[in-house]
């Protein structure tokens, strides 16, 4: 009989192709899958768990779940989650392509396979004063390398449409280098969305129904389904979804952050979600494995001899909670722990990274335009309106943080009932500049001062007094800290801007 390195016996091993399940060993060998079926030799007994390839996540920025790479693998492995397909964006908007190298690198020591995708859009607007440029050039450089994957979601879709010169440039580069690229096109309908496609862009995941679902799939476009902390379109776009078409539907994240991924879950959140709402089991399974699997070529994505021996063993097809985790076909999570150690690369590049000087009275002042319209803000929504100016109505300011250059644009703030203090912080996509919003000058200052010397992260301030911070010195996005201890300071400094900031 043949010798294989592990043999996992008595699995109930789910088809993501069929649907069908049957009882079946499974054996693994040199990293692979490399047999499944009956009496395959001594092992251990897997009690009729269900066998699920492992899940990947076909669209993630790491840098919003506020850990770094390490960090985030130990927290999202033991949730099933093998696979992602990340663009770090975020980082490399503050530090260029040094940020993306620490992404690539912290992610290097894990189980967490990382398919690391180069940003496209560094800055995202022409408007926006971010601490790095990658042009065209530079992009073509990256998408040589082996390490990375291929083009991250390409958001100026004017610039696509309208021929910008840079654009295109980068999107020949990719198709140069045989890589995918990923899209971003909230709304596109119509020739213009036809002429996005065209461009060899093959995904989208900014749909918001299923009619818009069922547009970009007649484009040519896959379509990723976000269901993350922000972004929730699972529901609004699962009518879409049918026998023809399942192959071309993938779920993603776009994003999840610390606390949600430890109180609910990753990906692995989603399948049940999924299945709750009436999706039968291997079909939610299939859009988390075979299809973002086959979408960009990857070599795992369902159990089958030859397969990457990724595997998950839940004990049902409801909840998909995973109890063994194999990456590889090694053991690397078990009953929700991992079963490896994050060790940070070198961050020597991505800290300090908060260049701005202290900011004072002078600069939060109302002036100009300023005294004539608030930034009018709506719950749950990210469209922004301009209102009449109110005296009395809370600040929002921007302070720029990349270049020294001291400048800041503030503007009252209609529709956001904050009250009593200030909140800072250094996350603001997509330049990631300091933004604080207070109901006093002075608490708006310690706020934002408050975040030099932890080198950026979030702080709220309380009648005059510094209440709670998170310290996120890697670029002013991400905490080096475990998980646990991220999201709990994250938990309580959102339950305090709800109960003690709030009119």
């Amino acid at each position: 009989m043949e010798r294989f390195d592990k043999v996992l016996k008595n699995c109930r091993v789910l088809d993501v192709r069929t649907g069908d399940v049957g009882k079946a060993d499974i054996a693994f060998g040199n990293g692979l899958i490399a047999a499944v079926g009956e009496n395959l030799g001594d092992g251990e007994d897997c009690g009729g768990l269900f066998a699920l390839p492992g899940f990947i996540d076909a669209h993630v920025h790491i840098e919003s779940s506020q850990l770094i790479p390490s960090r985030f693998a130990e927290a999202v492995v033991p949730r099933g989650t093998t696979t992602v397909v990340a663009d770090p964006h975020e980082i490399a908007n503050v530090c260029g392509m040094d940020g993306v190298d620490f992404m690539i690198a912290d992610a290097a020591g894990t189980p967490l396979e990382v398919k690391m995708m180069m940003p496209s859009c560094v800055p995202a607007s022409p408007a926006e004063s971010g601490g790095a440029v990658l042009d065209a050039h530079a992009v073509a450089a990256a998408l040589a390398r082996d390490d990375i994957f291929g083009l991250g979601e390409m958001m100026n879709y004017p610039g696509v449409t309208g021929g910008d010169a840079d654009v295109l440039a980068k999107l020949a580069a990719a198709r140069a280098a045989g890589k995918p690229i990923d899209g971003h096109f909230p709304g596109g309908k119509g020739p213009e969305l036809a002429a996005y496609a065209a461009a060899g862009i093959s995904s989208d995941h900014e749909c918001n129904d299923a009619d818009e679902a069922r547009d970009k799939l007649a484009a040519g476009m896959d379509v990723f389904i976000r269901q993350g902390s922000a972004g929730k379109q699972l529901l609004a776009i699962l009518p879409a979804v049918n026998r023809d078409d399942i192959s071309r539907f993938s779920l993603c994240t776009d994003d999840c952050c610390a606390a949600d991924i430890l109180n609910f879950g990753h990906i692995d959140r989603i399948l049940a979600q999924a299945a709750a709402a009436g999706v039968p089991a291997a079909d939610a399974v299939r859009m988390a494995t075979l299809n973002p699997a086959e979408h960009y070529g990857l070599n795992c994505g369902a159990i089958e001899r030859g397969r990457q021996a990724d595997v998950v063993l839940v004990p049902d097809l409801e909840n998909f909670k995973p109890l063994r985790v194999y990456k590889r076909g090694v053991l690397v999570a078990e009953r929700g722990k991992a079963l490896f150690n994050a060790v940070p690369a070198d961050m020597s590049k991505v800290t300090n990274t908060l260049r701005m000087p202290p900011v004072t009275a002078d600069k939060l002042k109302l002036t100009g335009a300023a005294r004539r319209y608030a930034l009018k803000m709506q719950a749950g929504s990210l469209i922004k309106e301009l209102a009449p100016f109110k005296e009395g109505l809370p600040k929002l300011c921007v302070a720029e943080r990349h270049k020294n250059t001291g400048g800041t644009g503030v503007c009252a703030l209609d529709g956001y009932g904050i009250k009593g203090g200030a909140i800072a912080l250094s996350i603001s996509h997509d330049a990631h500049n300091v933004v604080c919003a207070g109901d006093s000058d002075a608490d708006m200052r310690l706020a934002m001062n408050s975040l030099l010397p932890m080198g950026g992260g979030i702080c709220a301030v309380k009648n005059g007094k510094l209440a709670l911070s998170l310290a996120l010195p890697v670029a002013g996005l991400m905490s080096c800290a475990p998980a646990e201890q991220t999201a709990a300071k994250m938990t309580a400094i959102n339950d305090f801007c709800k109960k003690q900031l709030r009119v």
